[in-house]
Order: structure tokens, then C-alpha cells, then sequence
């Protein structure tokens, strides 16, 4: 046991000097760092910080100020209305970015509204909507009924669904979140895919397996970039949290760190089922050039994780979604997303992570299996019909 574990400590210690030493990789990271930070700090300059809509009003008073803003808070719409001199400013400060919009009253009770260019939506139908209440209330008093006095009517609302809180954040931490899983998996077993390959076409194989077994060899490699490919997803998740609560588009700080916990739960899984099978392809080839057909059929599974969290994250309560939700490896990106958005409950949790370790260790065993039949044979790219009686054991 000690053996073991010394050899496979050996390789992966081997495996992590040399990586992280790669100019390759130092420059990706730098790359992806300096993409989340300065795309969170553009996105929230395009988005307007926390989403608010500014109003000035000529010829208001407080009262009608109030009603701007309760109206865009009931809108779902964060609306900052300030008072404005005369016309003149307002019009200067529409075309200046300094305000949104801006609500201009005339002297015999005329009103008129003033935008850059299209007028939000919300904005304008809350700015009509407190106009129309003003109007109607200028007119009863004129004909000496006070607007007090008349009956409220009120609506009630009833929704068939529960209503999440800040859904719209919990997707989006969730998307990213499931991309990053993906984007680590298949950069980390590419790695480790290549890294077999060049050991075995430059015949440094041989040598290793003098000293350590074909398998310590294996999962010191596998265990050695896993390490990396997790501080980088470390690195780059805990930036992400960072810049979106320095940049204020992040709000949900103990959901966005229960979604990144859950992230590195299933990227473990995910990682150790990807890389285990990349480093079988690769163990069937002799050549950098073989290494591509040979890991087509992976890629695509890898491929189609990444599409099915991409665009399943709009419909998570379809058939299909939930079914894929229960399919390993499919599993690995959906189910942090589902738990972001609060899609699923302890029994799927606890189901699918149960049956994503079935599947890695499914994974490992076809992997063992691979590599210590192929990694020493040379020439001709061995082909998955061989591969198939190498796991029956058939000749």
C-alpha cells in the first residue's frame, strides 16, 4: 500500500511541477482571469450597476416624485425620480446620459416626455400610468369630489408557481458555474490525453514503466492534473465571486458560494470520469496526430454535457431535462444548475451523485483496462472494435 501510494504521489508530484510551469498554461489563466474581471467590470457598466432608471421631472412636486417610484417598484422596476429646474436642463440632460428620461409638466396641466431614443417600456408605462392617476385626480377635484373618498379597487394576484427569488442571478451564477465545470474537464483531460501520447511516442513510457506499474503511472497522471485543473477552477470561480460582488452584479453571496461548493462537488466526478477515459484514447494511439479520431467519440459527449446545460437551463422542468438530469455525465453539469435555481430536492441530489460515482468508477475500470494493454503497443492506432474484445476478452 505504501508503494502504491508513493508511486502515485512521485507521478503526480511530476505531473504538477511540470504543468504549472507550462507557459501555455500560466498565459490561459492569465487570459480567463483577466476576462472575467474586466468582462464583469463592462457588464456592469452596460447594465447600469444595480439596474435603477433615472427620471427627472419639471414642474412636479414631492408628492408626484413619490408616485414615480412606488409606481417602477411595482413595476419591478427600480426608478430614481429628481427634481429638474426648467426644460431646457432636462432636455441637456436626457441627451448627456444624466437621466433616462424626463416627465415635463406645463403650465395648464399638459404633460410631456422626453427620451434620448426609445423610451424603456416600463418606464414609459409607469410615467403614463402616474399621469393618468394625476389627471384624473386634477379633474375630480375640479369638479369638487375628493379622489380620497372614492373607493379603492384592488387587484388580486394569485400565481399558479412559487415565485423565486432573484431567479435571473441564480441562472446566471449557475450558467457560469457549469461552464467553467465543462471548460476545466475538457482542458484538464486533453491534458492528460496529450501528456499520454507524448510519453508514449517519445518512448519515455518505457522508462517510467521500469520503475512504476502501469496503473500507478495512470493515476498519478490523472491525480496530478486534476490538481491543477481544480486550483484553476478554483482560482477562477473565487475571482468570479469577487468581481461580481466588487462590481455590484452579485448579490447572492451564500447561494453563489452553495452553487461553487456544488460546482467543485461535480467537477471532481465529472473530471475523474472525463480524464479517466482521455487518458484511454490516448494509451490507443502512437502519434499527436491519431490523438483526435481517436478521442472524436469523447469530445462529442463532452460537447453535448455542455449544450444540454446551455440550453436546458431555460426549460430545467422538461421531460427531457430531468431525465438527462439523472444520466451521468449529463448530471454533472445540470445538477449544480438545478440547485442553483431550486429545481430539485435532496433525493435527486443525493440519486444522481450516487449514480455519477457508479459511472466513474464504470469509467476507471474501462480505463485500467485500456491502458494496460495498449500504452506499451506501438504503430497502427488501435481501433474501438479491438478495444471492444480487449474489455470482453475476446481475440
Amino acid at each position: 500500500m505504501n508503494s502504491t501510494f508513493t508511486s502515485i504521489s512521485l507521478v503526480a508530484g511530476r505531473e504538477i511541477s511540470t504543468r504549472i510551469r507550462e507557459r501555455s498554461f500560466i498565459i490561459s489563466t492569465g487570459l480567463m482571469l483577466a476576462v472575467i474581471v474586466v468582462g464583469g467590470i463592462v457588464w456592469a457598466a452596460l447594465s447600469g450597476g444595480d439596474g435603477a432608471k433615472s427620471v427627472g421631472v419639471v414642474g412636479g412636486d414631492p408628492a408626484l416624485m413619490q408616485s414615480i417610484e412606488t409606481a417602477g417598484d411595482a413595476a419591478g422596476q427600480k426608478i430614481d425620480a429628481r427634481m429638474i429646474p426648467d426644460a431646457s436642463t432636462a432636455r441637456a440632460d436626457v441627451d448627456d446620459g444624466d437621466v433616462d428620461a424626463a416627465l415635463i409638466i406645463g403650465i395648464h396641466g399638459s404633460y410631456r416626455a422626453i427620451s434620448k431614443n426609445t423610451m424603456d417600456p416600463t418606464v414609459e408605462g409607469v410615467l403614463r400610468g402616474v399621469v393618468a392617476q394625476r389627471s384624473l385626480t386634477t379633474a375630480l377635484d375640479a369638479r369638487g369630489v375628493d379622489a380620497a373618498t372614492l373607493p379603492r379597487t384592488d387587484l388580486a394576484m394569485t400565481r399558479t408557481q412559487e415565485q423565486k427569488p432573484d431567479e435571473a442571478q441564480r441562472i446566471s451564477v449557475a450558467l457560469i458555474g457549469s461552464l467553467l465545470l465543462v471548460m476545466a474537464i475538457m482542458m484538464g483531460g486533453l491534458m492528460v490525453a496529450v501528456g499520454v501520447v507524448e510519453e508514449k511516442a517519445s518512448r519515455i513510457v518505457e522508462l517510467l514503466l521500469s520503475t512504476v506499474r502501469p496503473l500507478h503511472l495512470l493515476w498519478g497522471k490523472v491525480l496530478g492534473i486534476g490538481t491543477i485543473s481544480l486550483f484553476q477552477v478554483l482560482v477562477l470561480g473565487t475571482t468570479a465571486l469577487i468581481t461580481g460582488r466588487a462590481t455590484g452584479l452579485l448579490t447572492l453571496t451564500g447561494t453563489a458560494t452553495t452553487v461553487f461548493a456544488t460546482v467543485i462537488a461535480w467537477f471532481l466526478l465529472g473530471f475523474l470520469f472525463f480524464a479517466a477515459l482521455y487518458a484511454a484514447t490516448g494509451a490507443m494511439v502512437s502519434r499527436q496526430e491519431e490523438l483526435n479520431s481517436s478521442s472524436a467519440p469523447l469530445t462529442l459527449l463532452a460537447m453535448a454535457v455542455l449544450y444540454s446545460g446551455t440550453f436546458g437551463i431555460q426549460a430545467l422542468d422538461s421531460p427531457l431535462i430531468e431525465t438527462l438530469s439523472w444520466i451521468p455525465p449529463f448530471s454533472a453539469v445540470l445538477m449544480p444548475i438545478r440547485v442553483a435555481t431550486g429545481d430539485t430536492d435532496t433525493t435527486q441530489i443525493v440519486g444522481t451523485f450516487g449514480l455519477m460515482i457508479l459511472a466513474c468508477m464504470a469509467a476507471v475500470w474501462v480505463a485500467s483496462r485500456i491502458y494496460s494493454l495498449s500504452i506499451l503497443r506501438t504503430g497502427s492506432r488501435i481501433g474501438w472494435g479491438e478495444v471492444t474484445r480487449m474489455l470482453t476478452g475476446r481475440r
